[in-house]
């Protein structure tokens, strides 16, 4: 299932605010560079449960975690944080945070869910 991410309304506010500032005729090997920056971090993620794990696609970045390495996943500052492996842990922000969640308790059945997050069980 493909989940998509809220959009950063600072982002697309900063990289409106950048080509006025282009157009009212800035140095653009200042305001270019900065401009190209805020476009990368303003592509879309996606994010996918696929048969293997979970995918998470961003501009620059491609990256499958396994739903066997998954420890953790709960809410952070307004964002998802799924934590993996021994120290690892990406976070990331769907916009419909149920529909992920309800989505993520099938695919992870070694995880057990504690108040608003999901853990690993102790056996």
């Amino acid at each position: 299932m493909n989940h998509s991410a809220t959009t950063n309304w600072w982002i697309v506010s900063a990289i409106a605010v950048s080509i006025v500032v282009l157009l009212l005729g800035a140095n653009y090997w200042i305001v270019g560079p900065l401009l190209l920056n805020l476009m990368i971090c303003a592509y879309p993620q996606t994010y996918e449960t696929t048969e293997k794990g979970l995918a998470v696609r961003t501009a620059l970045r491609r990256q499958l975690i396994p739903y066997e390495a998954i420890t953790s996943i709960g809410l952070a500052r307004g964002r998802v944080r799924v934590r993996y492996g021994a120290r690892s842990e990406v976070r990331i922000a769907p916009a419909d945070t149920e529909a992920f969640f309800t989505d993520m308790a099938v695919r992870t059945p070694h995880l057990s869910k504690r108040m608003q997050k999901f853990v690993a069980a102790l056996v």
